[in-house]
């Protein structure tokens, strides 16, 4: 046997086959014909097989059950007979020569015993000439079968099948009147890219073409050929079973239940010992699908149907790369195998239709459409109200400008042109940052692309909200919603409020709102985590679209317009700086003078100083000592992994590793993206460690505490976020779950030191604390 070619054997204890149909096996003798064999029983009990492009061997070890039926021809009378006979021990061997495609060029019969018994001859119709000769068939097929197999069948098809060729590939079928062609729906054309751009798959590279108006190409190559054990020691090898469990929990979830009793029955009706196959070389195997009937009622062909009958048709069922396998398969599979599938097909895509339908949709993911412009009713309104609001402000900071005007340090007010900057530049970043959320809320933020052609989910505030609460994940939703769709215009709102109206802008709610502003992130965030989870390129991949960037934009303007509220805003004047002051008692000199620190409070201040100044110095180096463990804590994300995910299901063929993603994986697909969450989670809450409460700008731009909120309550939901979007009882078909690695919960670490730093700053609940205990301690004089 030549070293390359494939080998295929198989040991078995018990081997029921049925209906197996033979309509190119005809043969001739005296008077007879025989034609059309087929056999509705073939019960083999143990023997085994070995089958190669050199050598196919055949051995029957029990005695076995076979029933089959032909078409009889005697002159002028015709009947179909049937035979029951037992096979007895029995062995067939037969060789033959190679060539360098392992095809044989030379057949040898090796060995060839056959012993039979028959059980029954029937006929139907009855005829009185093989009614009269049924003793002399069963005595005659008793006593030549073994010649008239070994010595007179064998050797003719042997030959036959050395010279015969593989047939011709079957035509596809011509296209209905009105109906579209496949490759004109981007529904079908998303698939094709789907199958193609799906990763090796056990060692096998899917492709789909479509080559025809009508025709689905499915393509599988087996690049590194196969070798594989299906039965081991009368039990399917672990593999082989836990793809079959794969297979048929999915198409359970998929109701098909009809067709998983037929393939349980199969299964249950092959009592194997061993079965392996060894394919040293590359080859392929591939079918094609037809589509009768296609209509589409989009020119881009999202939204098609199909036939509710015979809508499937499949033929040229091929292998190439398999030697004298290629004819065996090519040959017979079409009209052995492919009609019962093809049955299959079109009885359970008939059942999704009523008695009144005779269409219906494809049944494929539904697209969705998407939004990158909001809605007129959505922005016009809100175009007119924001000048308004523009034009009410900037009349209230004159009339707060006229009647009480900030002071500068010498006592001079400030000039009416310094207000109306001031106030028109706050009012411009506020509003245009409320229309830009306005715009994002109300357009598709990312869609989950099928095959790069296909949106088939899509991600809004609205469609986010009502998915996760309807899956159960109440709690997210509500975060989200609020976050991403109320807070931001609170925040505005407080912002103009505290500032332009009230002239306060260090007000606590400003403290807050300062404080809290970053948590606008966590929608975004969230996106990107999900998006790892979801994505899977070139088959499912998540794609951000224009409103994303725009949330985004709108994000860092409101904590730029909170920033230049608190700390900017009407800088070094008398609404901002609170002062010591001796009023003149000249009503016509309205001066101001600032008290100096008399030399007491010095001393008092100095003294203080040197008291505490090897505290200060132990706070120094734990300040830095919390640098450095803040460094550690949001670096390690960007470099070691910091999320885990996993694929289950049927998708597990796809992706079977789980992917372990460090941030730099997940948004380096997206260079703003990118930027943001690198200064907003590694780079301000280091400054953050090092500055703060000194510079509490920091607080507003250190976003890794939203980071940990959106992991948290978005990653450990992802699961059941998957199953509402795919439906109920999916899990056999689609899974998906994240898990947190130890770097994400460094950063988690980091964000609850980080709010104790802030309420300290706040509200001093410590000092109070430690003043109170201090107070409890001290004796009493």
């Amino acid at each position: 046997m030549s070293p390359v070619c494939p080998l295929f054997a198989i040991w078995w204890s018990s081997l029921l086959l049925t209906d197996l149909h033979f309509p190119g096996l005809s043969t001739s003798f005296l008077m007879v014909d025989v034609s059309n064999v087929t056999c509705s029983r073939v019960h083999l009990v143990e023997g085994g097989g070995t089958f190669n492009s050199s050598r196919w061997s055949v051995s029957i070890c029990q005695p076995s059950n076979i029933v089959c039926s032909a078409v009889v021809t005697m002159g002028a009378a015709t009947t179909t007979m049937t035979v029951d006979l037992s096979v007895l021990s029995s062995e067939l061997s037969v060789e033959g020569a190679l060539d360098d495609q392992c095809m044989s060029t030379q057949f040898s019969l090796e060995r060839c015993n056959l012993n039979v018994k028959v059980n029954k001859i029937g006929t139907a119709p009855k005829v009185t000439l093989f009614e009269v000769m049924k003793p002399v068939i069963r005595t005659w097929i008793e006593e030549r079968a073994e010649k008239l197999l070994c010595y007179g069948q064998l050797p003719t098809l042997g030959e036959k099948f050395v010279k015969s060729t593989v047939r011709p590939e079957k035509p596809s079928p011509a296209n209905d009147d009105c109906a579209m062609a496949l490759n004109s729906s981007a529904v079908l054309r998303g698939v094709s890219n789907a199958v193609n751009n799906i990763p090796l798959v056990r060692g096998a590279k899917l492709t789909a073409q479509i080559p025809t108006n009508t025709t689905f190409r499915f393509n599988a190559t087996l690049v590194d050929g196969m070798v594989v054990n299906v039965y081991d020691d009368g039990e399917l090898s672990p593999a082989v079973r836990s793809l079959l469990t794969m297979i048929k929990d999915a198409l359970k979830a998929l109701s098909y239940d009809s067709f998983l009793g037929n393939v349980t029955q199969m299964l249950s009706a092959f009592n194997m010992t061993t079965a392996m196959a060894n394919v040293p070389d590359a080859f392929s195997i591939y079918v094609d699908m037809s589509l009768r009937g296609l209509w589409c009622d989009e020119p881009q062909g999202l939204h098609c149907t199909i036939p509710c009958s015979d809508a499937v048709s499949l033929q040229n069922l091929r292998t190439v790369g398999l030697g004298d396998w290629d004819k065996v398969i090519n040959n017979n599979a079409d009209e052995l195998v492919l009609p019962r599938v093809v049955d299959f097909l079109n009885s359970a895509l008939a059942s999704n239709c009523s008695s009144a339908e005779d269409r219906q949709p494809l049944p494929l993911l539904t697209p969705v459409e998407t939004r990158d412009v909001p809605p007129m009713e959505a922005w016009i309104p809100a175009t007119v109200l924001s000048i308004i609001i523009f034009v009410c402000g900037i009349t209230w900071s004159v009339r707060c400008h006229r009647r009480n005007p900030a002071l500068l340090t010498d006592g001079s007010p400030i000039s009416l042109r310094r207000a109306l900057l001031e106030d028109g530049a706050l009012l411009t970043v506020s509003l245009v940052a409320a229309v830009l959320l306005l715009w994002s809320n109300t357009t598709t933020a990312a869609t989950l692309v099928l095959g790069e052609r296909v949106n088939v989910v899509e991600f809004t505030l609205l469609s986010r909200t009502r998915t996760l609460y309807n899956a159960g994940l109440g709690f997210f939703a509500v975060i989200v919603f609020f976050f991403s769709g109320v807070y931001p215009y609170i925040k505005l709102f407080c912002i103009l409020l505290c500032t332009v109206i009230l002239q306060k802008p260090r007000h606590v709610v400003m403290q807050i709102v300062d404080h809290s502003n970053k948590f606008s992130f966590i929608d975004t965030f969230a996106m990107v985590a999900m998006a790892g989870g979801l994505d899977i390129h070139g088959v499912a991949d998540v794609r951000v679209r224009v409103g994303f960037y725009l949330f985004l934009l709108a994000t860092i303007l409101t904590i730029i317009a909170g920033n230049y509220a608190m700390y900017a805003w009407r800088h070094n004047t008398s609404v901002r700086n609170v002062y010591i002051c001796r009023v003149s008692s000249d009503r016509n000199a309205p001066t101001i003078d600032f008290v100096e620190m008399n030399d007491d409070e010095h001393l008092n201040r100095e003294g203080k100083g040197a008291i505490y100044n090897k505290v200060n110095i132990l706070l120094f180096a734990l300040r830095g000592v919390g640098v450095v463990c803040a460094t550690l804590c949001v670096v390690f994300m960007w470099f070691i992994p910091c999320l885990h995910y996993t694929v289950g299901g049927i998708a597990s063929i796809i992706q079977p590793e789980p992917r372990d993603l460090t941030m730099f994986d997940l948004t380096s697909a997206t260079p703003v993206v990118m930027a943001a969450c690198l200064l907003t989670t590694t780079v301000v809450p280091i400054l953050f460690a090092a500055m703060y409460p000194k510079y509490t700008i920091t607080a507003s731009w250190c976003a890794a505490d939203a980071l940990a909120v959106a992991c948290l309550a978005g990653l450990l939901q992802l699961g059941n976020f998957v199953d509402f979007i795919l439906g109920g009882g999916m899990e056999a078909v689609y899974t998906a779950n994240a898990q947190l690695l130890w770097p994400m919960w460094l950063v988690i670490t980091f964000s609850i030191f980080q709010w104790i730093a802030i309420v300290e700053y706040l509200f001093s609940p410590l000092r109070r604390l430690w003043r109170r205990c201090k107070l409890l301690c001290t004796p009493v004089q």
